[in-house]
C-alpha cells in the first residue's frame, strides 16, 4: 500500500500551505516594522518598501507618548496579577485533581463557568462593583479582575495535567512522610513546570495585551501621573482627524518586546506544556 504522505504531490501541497500561511502570519509584522520606519510624509505612500528609514520613531515614540510611566503601570498590573493567578490556579488544581471532597466536581464545573461568560457581557456590573468597593482607578481593581477572569482557564490547564499525575508517587510520598504542602511543593511542582509556565504565558499576554478592561476600570490621569495601561494609553494618541501612525506603529513593536523576550526565555516549557495538553486531551 503506497503511503499518501509520502507523495511528492503531498509534500507539494503540504509545503505551499506552510509557505502561505507563513506569509499571512509575517505580513502584518513586516508591514508595520516598515511603517515604524518610515517618515511622517512617507506614511501614506502605496510603496511596501519605505523610501527613507527613520529608526528615531522610536525614541519619538517613547517622549512623546510618556511611555516610561505606562510601561511601569503594565508591569505591576501584569506581573501581579500572573504571580496571584498562577499560584491559586496551582492550589486550586491541586484540590480539584488530587483531593477530593463533597461538591468538588459542582465547584469545578461553576468556576468554568466563567470561560463561557465574555468580559464584555458583564462589564456593567463588574464597573459598578469595582466602584462601590473603592477599586475603580486603581491597579489593585483592575490587576483583581484579571486574576476573577484568568482562573478559570488556569486551573482548567493546571487540573487536566495534575490529574494524570501517578497517584503511586504521592501516595509514597506520603508513607514517608511528606505532609501535603511538602507534596504540591517539591513533587507536583517540579513535575508541572511546562503546564504552569504555559499558564504563566497565556495570563501575561491577556493581561499585557488588555485594552477593554483597562479603558473601563481606569480614568487615566495626566501623561506623567497617568494610571492608564500601555494599550490604553497609545490608543489615546490616535486623534480623529490627525494621528502620527508611523510613532503609533513604533510603540506598538516596543510593547511587543516584552512578550517576545518572555517566549524567548519560555518557549520550551510553554511547547512543552501545549503538547502535554494535547496528549491528555
Amino acid at each position: 500500500m503506497i503511503d499518501r504522505y509520502s507523495h511528492p504531490a503531498w509534500r507539494i501541497g503540504v509545503s505551499a500551505f506552510l509557505i502561505v500561511s507563513a506569509f499571512v502570519a509575517l505580513a502584518p509584522i513586516v508591514w508595520i516594522v516598515g511603517l515604524a520606519l518610515r517618515t511622517g510624509a512617507d506614511v501614506y505612500s502605496r510603496s511596501v518598501i519605505p523610501k527613507s528609514l527613520r529608526p528615531e520613531n522610536f525614541i519619538d515614540a517613547w517622549n512623546q507618548f510618556g511611555l516610561g510611566p505606562l510601561f511601569v503601570n503594565s508591569i505591576l498590573v501584569t506581573v501581579s496579577s500572573v504571580v496571584v493567578t498562577t499560584v491559586l490556579s496551582v492550589l486550586a488544581a491541586y484540590g480539584f485533581a488530587r483531593l477530593r471532597f463533597w461538591g468538588s466536581e459542582v465547584l469545578f464545573l461553576l468556576i468554568l463557568l466563567g470561560l463561557m461568560i465574555p468580559p464584555a457581557a458583564l462589564i456593567i456590573p463588574l464597573f459598578v462593583q469595582i466602584r462601590t468597593m473603592g477599586l475603580y482607578d486603581t491597579h489593585v481593581g483592575l490587576s483583581l479582575v484579571y486574576v476573577a477572569f484568568g482562573l478559570p482557564l488556569s486551573i482548567l490547564v493546571l487540573r487536566s495535567f495534575l490529574a494524570g499525575i501517578p497517584g503511586e508517587l504521592l501516595e509514597a510520598a506520603r508513607i514517608d512522610g511528606a505532609h501535603e504542602w511538602t507534596i504540591l511543593l517539591r513533587v507536583v511542582v517540579p513535575l508541572a513546570k511546562a503546564p504552569i509556565a504555559t499558564v504563566a504565558i497565556l495570563m501575561f499576554l491577556f493581561c499585557w495585551n488588555d485594552f477593554f478592561l483597562a479603558l473601563v476600570l481606569l480614568r487615566g490621569g495626566g501623561l506623567e501621573d497617568t494610571t492608564y495601561t500601555l494599550p490604553v494609553g497609545i490608543a489615546q494618541f490616535i486623534g480623529q482627524y490627525s494621528t502620527p501612525y508611523e510613532l503609533v506603529a513604533a510603540a506598538v513593536l516596543i510593547v511587543a518586546v516584552p512578550v517576545f523576550i518572555l517566549y524567548l526565555v519560555l518557549h520550551r516549557q510553554f511547547e512543552q506544556g501545549v503538547a502535554e495538553g494535547a496528549v491528555k486531551a
